[in-house]
């Protein structure tokens, strides 16, 4: 059955970003990104990285102003605010000296190829625009700290070159402007045979980008930490031990039990309470990780809320939050497992559960997830994370 048809709300981005979580999962925590966590990389290793950057950006930003005024799914989403090469040139300056080396690695070589090949179809060139610029808007907060506090630590407390991370006024909140690229993607006509060659296009990016992250962090392989390490910075309880299979099962929940009027209370709104959000009717205290659902926060939404569908389909959009009447498919099924996981290891257990409403699916409806997101306990034989040796909640 067509999505369209089990979801008029969940739109495209939701569709693509939840067949490509596992994908968007390894790039999170590749080696050489949990050494930007960590503030462990060499500059040699970092420079190498910006300045694959520079040449996939500005391919990527030559093309689109070339192409943007003969394809209208490209002038919808085109905004030179988003640009980065400029931004590029400065940390390349920074890094590597402003003549720095622009000889094109074998691993950007395949990535422009790649490029190259798939401007000739507006929609896929949409993918490397959607992947690329998102990516930035997302992590680039926090992504931005980390680089600018090695800066320091190498440069004798001289801190700069992380202006890739660094959007202007226009695009702030960068969480915000997100929302709104999805909304303006999730307006344009794509068919279901367009949207299933954008999702195989965007898997071959993230292909191409893991080669390009190998080649960074083998000039300079250091230790890393993970992401989830990098945020939590002690204010949660360890982390469960993992069971045989890599992953724990749920956590039981405490005896309180919430509303949904009740939950709503925990919201972001009031400044000294708890936050609290739902997922299957697990409702979690989530006030450890005020920075993402307190006010101003990216996920501020889900504060105070079931966000079951949401987390499922990989959605933002408000309209789906309280939804207890929905259809999932198996890998919906599988992210929410995920998320269930995440959730336990990140928050602990669940402090009570919801106890007006029931989702159409329970616990014991879902597979066994196959790992935490951004955590260590991720079985070896997880296949996104054999294809390399990627700020969420």
């Amino acid at each position: 059955m067509a999505y369209s048809a089990l979801s008029p709300q969940r739109g495209h981005c939701s569709w693509l970003l939840s067949r490509t979580n596992s994908e968007h999962s390894v790039s999170m925590e590749h080696p050489f990104m949990k050494t930007i966590y960590a503030r462990s990389f060499s500059a040699d290793a970092y420079a190498h990285y910006l300045s694959g950057q520079w040449h996939l950006f500005s391919k990527l930003e030559s093309l689109l102003e070339e192409l943007r005024p003969h394809h209208p799914q490209i002038a919808v989403l085109y905004d030179e605010a988003l640009h980065r090469t400029h931004a590029l040139d400065e940390d390349l300056a920074f890094w590597a000296g402003s003549n720095w080396d622009r000889t094109v690695s074998a691993a950007t070589q395949r990535y422009l190829t790649q490029l190259s090949a798939d401007a000739q179809d507006p929609w896929l060139l949409l993918c490397h625009h959607f992947l690329q610029y998102n990516a930035a808007l997302s992590g680039g907060q926090f992504l931005g700290k980390m680089v600018s506090a090695r800066a320091a630590e190498l440069n004798g407390g001289t801190s700069g070159g992380a202006h890739f991370y660094s959007f202007d006024a226009s695009c702030q909140p960068t969480h915000g402007r997100v929302q709104q690229y999805m909304d303006e993607l999730d307006k344009l006509n794509i068919s279901d045979e367009t949207r299933d060659r954008m999702l195989a296009c965007m898997q071959q990016v993230y292909a191409a980008l893991f080669a390009m992250f190998d080649e960074a962090y083998a000039l300079g392989p250091a230790e890393g930490i993970t992401f989830q390490n990098a945020n939590a910075a002690g204010e949660t309880a360890p982390p469960a031990a993992p069971a045989e299979s890599g992953v724990p099962p749920p956590l039981e929940p405490e005896g309180s039990v919430f509303s949904l009027k009740e939950l709503h209370r925990y919201d972001s709104s009031q400044s000294g309470m708890p936050l609290l959000t739902s997922l299957l009717g697990r409702v979690y205290d989530v006030s450890s990780g005020r920075e993402f659902f307190g006010a101003g926060g990216p996920y501020e939404i889900f504060a105070g809320h079931d966000a079951s569908y949401n987390l499922g389909v990989m959605s933002m959009k408000k309209a789906t939050l309280d939804l207890f009447e929905y259809e999932l498919d198996e890998e919906d099924r599988m992210t929410i497992a995920e998320w269930i996981a995440y959730f336990d290891n990140r928050y602990g257990r669940p402090v009570g559960l919801l106890g007006d409403k029931t989702h159409p699916i329970a616990i014991n409806d879902l597979p066994r997830p196959k790992k935490i997101p951004f955590s260590n306990v991720q079985p070896s034989s997880h296949p996104a994370l054999a294809q390399s040796a990627a700020s969420k909640l």
